[in-house]
């Protein structure tokens, strides 16, 4: 019975890792940072770099702005924002996570690109951020970032 458990939990142990925020892998200037070290350089605003996205677009940079939402199922990702101007941040490729209740603000280091986005994907979105799916309708336009880097400035 004892060995029939233990079997369970070593199992199942991933797949409770994997909804954990992640350990930050360095504090500056006492804030965490989440996926790789933050690179060295300037963050542009959300707003000035949506503003003029074809700039920003499909390269790396650095971004910052107010963290507006966070995913509420695993902080799998967190939406930047400057007013009504925002950003979906995913990481990597689910990479790492953050804790679910993060405030503040933030800056990423990531590729900012267009997306069009199905219906089912923007529900599924809505769902993850504790919003009522049926308040969603048709296919949305998002612009996100697919960041490598996040430093979190809580109180911020």
């Amino acid at each position: 019975m004892r060995l029939s458990l233990l079997s369970v939990l070593l199992v199942m142990a991933p797949a409770f890792a994997s909804e954990m925020p992640s350990k930050p892998v360095a504090v500056v200037d006492g804030n965490p940072v989440y996926g790789v070290a933050m690179p060295a350089g300037d963050a542009i605003d959300i707003k000035a770099a949506l503003s003029n996205v074809d700039t920003y677009a499909d390269k790396s940079n650095k971004f910052s702005g107010r963290i507006a939402k966070v995913c509420q199922t695993k902080g799998c990702w967190l939406v930047l924002a400057n007013g009504e101007t925002h950003a979906r941040v995913m990481f990597g490729k689910h990479d790492f996570y953050i804790p679910k209740d993060t405030t503040g603000n933030a800056v990423v280091y990531g590729e900012l690109t267009v997306k069009d986005i199905d219906e089912k994907m923007a529900k599924h979105f809505a769902e993850d951020a504790g919003q009522d799916p049926n308040n969603v309708t048709g296919p949305q336009v998002e612009y996100r970032i697919t960041a490598t880097s996040v430093m979190l400035q809580p109180g911020a």
